[in-house]
C-alpha cells in the first residue's frame, strides 16, 4: 500500500476546462485549450479586469466545474487496490467552499483532504510518498525530497521539458499502469 498525494485542479477537477467552458458561453467568444497558466493577458481583456477577480465574485462556479476524463474510477480502482488516497490542493481562502462542493458532487474516493494556501509547499504539507500534480513547481518540490512525482499533462504543461525524477502521464489510464 502506498500513500499517493493528488492534486485536484486540472488533474482531477477540469478547471481549466470549467473556466474556458464559462467564459465562452458568457461572452460569446471561441478560446482554444489554454496552452499557458498564465491566464490574464487572454482572459481579462475578454472579461474586462482581472479574470481572478472576476473568478472570486463566481466562486461558485468552481463547484460545478467537470471531473477529468477517467479519474473519479481511477481513483475507485487505486483506493481498491490498497493505495491511500490523499487529495492535497491550493486554494484562496475564497475558494475553499467550493472544494467541499465539488467533492460531495462527485464524491471521489479519498482517504483524506488537505487544502493548502495557495504560496504553501505541498511537499512539506503532506508525507505521501506519490505526488500526481499538473504544475511542476509542486513536482519539483516532491522530487527534491526523494519522492517520485507524476506530471499529469494538459495543455498549459505539455511544452515543459522532462525533469529527473518527473514522469508524465498523458491521462488517468496511464497513471494506473505507473502506479500499478
Amino acid at each position: 500500500m502506498s500513500h499517493v498525494a493528488v492534486d485536484l485542479d486540472d488533474t482531477v477537477l477540469d478547471f481549466t476546462g470549467g473556466l474556458r467552458s464559462v467564459i465562452q458561453k458568457e461572452y460569446g467568444v471561441e478560446l482554444p485549450e489554454f496552452e499557458e497558466w498564465d491566464l490574464h493577458h487572454i482572459l481579462d481583456p475578454i472579461v474586462g479586469g482581472s479574470w481572478w477577480k472576476w473568478m472570486r465574485r463566481r466562486e461558485w462556479l468552481w463547484a460545478t466545474f467537470p471531473a477529468i476524463d477517467g479519474a473519479i474510477g481511477a481513483l475507485d480502482l487505486l483506493r481498491a487496490k490498497g493505495h491511500y488516497l490523499e487529495l492535497i490542493t491550493s486554494k484562496p481562502e475564497w475558494g475553499e467552499a467550493s472544494v467541499w462542493k465539488w467533492l460531495g458532487l462527485w464524491r471521489p474516493p479519498f482517504n483524506r483532504v488537505t487544502i493548502v494556501g495557495q504560496h504553501d509547499e505541498k511537499a512539506k504539507m503532506t508525507t505521501a510518498n506519490l505526488l500526481i500534480d499538473d504544475k511542476i513547481d509542486n513536482l519539483l518540490g516532491f522530487v527534491e525530497t526523494h519522492r517520485p512525482a507524476i506530471l499529469f499533462e494538459r495543455p498549459h504543461n505539455r511544452s515543459l521539458l522532462p525533469y529527473n525524477g518527473i514522469v508524465r502521464a498523458e491521462n488517468w489510464q496511464a497513471v494506473l499502469e505507473m502506479v500499478g
